[in-house]
């Protein structure tokens, strides 16, 4: 059972607007207690899974720091090494996301793309920097996660609208290889036009197809 706090009501539905007032509804400390009480009993696996974490990025440490030697000691170039290390790092990070942020699996499906977008400017950079990795790469990434977008709304239609948000933000970032272009830093902007087009063709119909419970989701988040 949930609450609007600015009218008082009381919901037996599962709704997330309270709809006499459009306002949003919390939910009441009864149900609040039952999304607590299964990370209680969780709290010891993540301990656990952040001691190996820790055993992780010493043996990460480890094995870069012996990868130097040995380049040093052959005297070839350190590009490798580098890459190496920028994949330690990003094996790392990925794993501290996805254990410790409690942000959801939107927000984690966001920093890990991004993060993988990283990883492949790093081997762009230290092979040359072609720029593939910025031309093609980055936009691309945009587009594959307004596709990842739009099949979790369809997995998961009874929520679906709850996606609004993240397919602002890929707009938002969308923006990013115009401003690299701008400023000379890309090339190509092709792919970046059709990620920029992707993105806001997904907002769009959203918009069109979710009707009401798409503009209560703006309304309940923004108040737009």
């Amino acid at each position: 059972m949930s609450k609007c706090w600015n009218c008082g009501v009381q919901l037996l539905d599962p709704v997330s607007v309270c709809p006499l007032c459009k306002c949003i509804v919390e939910p009441s400390e009864d149900e609040r207690d039952r999304q607590i009480y299964p990370y209680k009993f969780a709290e010891k696996g993540i301990r656990k899974m952040q001691r190996a974490l820790n055993i992780y990025l010493f043996a990460a440490i480890v094995a870069e720091a012996i990868l130097i030697g040995i380049d040093y000691g052959a005297g070839g170039s350190p590009g490798w090494v580098i890459i190496v290390g920028g994949l330690f790092a990003y094996g790392y990070i990925t794993l501290k996301v996805s254990i410790e942020m409690h942000t959801g699996y939107r927000l984690k499906m966001v920093l890990q793309t991004l993060l993988g977008v990283a990883v492949l400017f790093l081997i762009d950079f230290e092979t040359g920097f072609y720029g593939w990795s910025l031309d093609y790469v980055l936009p691309a990434a945009f587009i594959l996660m307004d596709v990842a977008i739009i099949v979790l709304m369809i997995a998961n239609k009874r929520n679906w609208q709850s996606y609004i948000p993240l397919e602002l933000l890929v707009i938002a970032l969308a923006v990013i290889p115009f401003i690299f272009y701008y400023f000379n830093i890309v090339s190509n902007l092709i792919v970046g036009i059709a990620a920029m087009g992707v993105a806001v063709l997904t907002f769009v119909g959203t918009l069109i197809i979710g009707g009401k419970r798409a503009r209560d989701e703006l309304y309940r988040r923004f108040h737009v």
